[in-house]
């Protein structure tokens, strides 16, 4: 680590300056998507709206073909990225393509709140040198630039937590503010809740935890307030606050769900099969290595020591609650710890800083500090740049972006037999009528056979998502339809290409190519 006098010089506008250069780098260069929920069911569905005229369709909500009762999400997210793409309307852009580096944009300044937020709570129950070191953490992990410009309900939902659970931290300490901040961090928990709704597996332990936590800073400060109404006024405004919020949402959902709030009666009754399912230890092991050992595990254990516990409770019984509630329930996706990652950054230092007081190895062994900390950092800067200027899916997404630039590109075949995918389709067109479609080998003579493609008159494009074997795609385009030729290469990402160097049984390259019919000579 940094001596304590190089710390002391860096303020809470260097970090923030620090953490707001990293996610510029990650607006310009991190386009694409992470995974299938941060394109199709946000980026996707508001690009609809915009182009398609409104959400509604005969009174029912429009989501990629789901009916009212499959659609699981609240549509106020949604609602925000529509909000953004009339923004960028108003200026003349027509494109996604051009359009995301506004959306990343907003999103990397909403990134900012957890920094923000997570350092002043250590500066506030710690020290400077802690504060700082977090702060550093908070806007320079090698994930937290490249997630902080995604469209993950989750990131977002993590921007919000944070400064949630901040003032319904201080509200419980706060004489004579507990009200204001205990309201505050209502909203900012309703917002969270409103953006992703597994975010209540964090936020129903904390009017308890604010109860204790007044409670004992009462005993051992002067009381908030005399007699019962200082113990439980922060937490009762808290939750009116919450219930104020969630009303909001129950009431819009009347109007997008056509019942009364309809898309939490969505998600409780479609709860079924995992689509990733995985052993209780999943989550923990995904934390441990995250927060990178052997430094991630001096910090979990640490979370476990009694001072830590009731000095930082409210934070504390939201972050395990919220992993302890995931542990148990089946489905095991890697991005449902996102909300947690601020928290646990934060938390860590607290743990560090505790121990440094005691007369623990941790506080005796420097040694000990300069190796945890010299294998985060050399990992941790190792990483950064790779996840910070990733193009998610740039495979997927390169072909249709560069479609969107053809003006002669009205129809175009998607050859997809080697590949299976979901086709970004919005990246190229809000209209899909001109894609023809190839899954499996022998469609293509089943469309000619049908006169669903006419010889005569073929696709001036084709896009073939191919990690192997192009010629033979490119000789079977060219026996049935006329010559092709290579006009445009969709590169694997930056992490597809290192997951397939490490691994290539297991994983794709992800590459895909963009041919177009030669003319015919007369």
């Amino acid at each position: 680590m940094n001596r304590p006098s190089t710390l002391a010089a860096i303020k809470v506008r260097h970090v923030l300056f620090l953490a707001l250069a990293l996610r510029l780098i990650a607006v310009v260069f991190s386009q694409g998507y992470f995974a299938h929920d941060d394109h199709f069911e946000t980026v996707n569905i508001a690009w609809s709206w915009q182009h398609d005229g409104g959400f509604l369709e005969d009174g029912s909500l429009r989501w990629e073909g789901k009916p009212d009762f499959g659609v699981i999400r609240s549509a106020v997210y949604n609602f925000f990225l529509l909000g953004l793409m009339k923004v960028t309307a108003l200026v003349g852009v027509t494109t996604l393509d051009a359009h995301m580096y506004f959306n990343r944009l907003i999103h990397a300044l909403l990134s900012l709140l957890p920094v923000f937020f997570g350092y002043r709570y250590l500066r506030e129950e710690t020290n400077q040198r802690t504060a700082t070191i977090g702060g550093l953490l908070l806007a320079g992990h090698f994930l937290m630039p490249f997630l902080g410009v995604r469209n993950l309900v989750e990131m977002v939902s993590a921007d919000l937590l944070m400064p949630g659970l901040y003032y319904a931290q201080r509200a419980t300490k706060a004489t004579g503010k507990h009200s204001r901040f205990a309201l505050l961090g209502g909203l900012f928990c309703g917002g969270a809740l409103m953006i992703r709704y597994q975010s209540a597996a964090a936020i129903v332990v904390v009017p308890l935890a604010m109860m204790i936590a007044a409670h004992r800073q009462r005993e051992v400060d002067s009381p908030l307030a005399k007699g019962v109404r200082g113990l439980f006024s922060p937490a009762l405004m808290f939750v009116a606050t919450l219930l104020v919020m969630m009303l909001l949402q129950a009431l819009l959902d009347l109007w997008t769900h056509g019942r009364f709030w309809g898309s939490f009666v969505n998600l409780v009754t479609h709860i079924g099969e995992p689509n990733v399912a995985g052993p209780w230890y999943r989550h923990l092991l995904l934390l441990l290595g995250v927060m990178v050992p052997p430094l991630s595990i001096v910090m979990v254990v640490g979370l476990f020591h009694k001072s830590v516990i009731w000095r930082h409770l409210v934070l504390w019984s939201a972050l395990v609650c919220f992993v302890v509630i995931h542990s148990i329930i089946t489905e095991k996706q890697e991005r449902f710890m996102i909300p947690m990652l601020p928290l646990l950054i934060v938390l860590g230092m607290a743990v560090l800083y505790q121990l440094e007081q005691g007369t623990n190895l941790w506080s005796r062994a420097r040694w000990l500090r300069r190796i945890c900390w010299g294998i985060f950092m050399v990992v941790n800067l190792a990483a950064l740049p790779v996840f910070t200027i990733n193009y998610g899916k740039r495979g997927a997404v390169s072909p249709l972006v560069y479609l969107s630039r053809q003006p002669d590109a009205d129809r175009v075949l998607i050859d997809m037999t080697e590949r299976n995918l979901y086709v970004p389709y919005s990246y190229w067109s809000t209209d899909r009528s001109g894609a023809v479609v190839l899954r499996r080998d022998g469609d293509l003579d089943s469309l000619l056979a049908a006169a669903a493609l006419n010889p005569g008159d073929p696709p001036r494009y084709a896009v073939i998502y191919a990690d192997r074997d192009l010629e033979r795609h490119l000789a079977a385009l060219t026996e049935r339809l006329g010559q092709y030729e290579v006009v445009f290469h969709g590169e694997p990402s930056l992490l597809d290409a290192i997951a397939n160097r490490l691994n290539p049984r297991y994983n794709r390259r992800n590459e895909s190519w963009v041919v177009r019919l030669a003319p015919r000579l007369n």
